[in-house]
C-alpha cells in the first residue's frame, strides 16, 4: 500500500518541478515544522489543529463552496469537524452556498455529497 503522506509529498514536488520552482524550496516546505501536518488512515484525514474529514472515493455534485480536503485526489475527504481556529473561515466559505454556518451545511448537505442519502 502506498503511504498517503508520500503521495502528497510527491504531488507537491511534481507541482514545483512543473511550475519551474525550486525543488529544494519545495522539499524544505515539506520538512518545515510550521507546515501543516496531517494524519491519514483508511477512514479519516485529520490535521494537527483538529480539523477532520471523512475519506470518500467519490463526491456527488460538489460545488466550489463545499469543504473538501484534497479535492479529486485519492485521499479526498469531506469535512465533518472544523477546529475553533478555522471555523470562522469555514463559515464564510459555506455561506456562498446559502448556508448560515458550517453546522447547518453538515446537517443539510454533507451526507448527500458523500452519497449516504437514502
Amino acid at each position: 500500500m502506498i503511504n498517503d503522506k508520500d503521495d502528497i509529498a510527491r504531488r507537491i514536488m511534481g507541482q514545483a518541478k512543473a511550475g519551474g520552482s525550486s525543488l529544494l524550496e519545495a522539499s524544505e516546505l515539506l520538512q518545515d515544522p510550521l507546515a501543516p501536518r496531517w494524519r491519514i488512515d483508511s477512514r479519516v484525514v485529520e490535521f494537527e489543529c483538529g480539523c477532520r474529514g471523512e475519506r470518500c472515493l467519490k463526491v456527488f455534485g460538489a460545488k466550489n463552496y463545499d469543504p473538501i480536503i484534497f479535492r479529486d485526489l485519492p485521499q479526498q475527504a469531506v469535512y465533518d469537524y472544523v477546529c475553533e481556529r478555522h471555523l470562522a473561515g469555514m463559515n464564510t466559505i459555506v455561506k456562498f452556498g446559502g448556508y448560515v454556518d458550517f453546522a447547518q451545511w453538515v446537517r443539510h448537505r454533507r451526507r448527500a455529497l458523500m452519497g449516504k442519502v437514502l
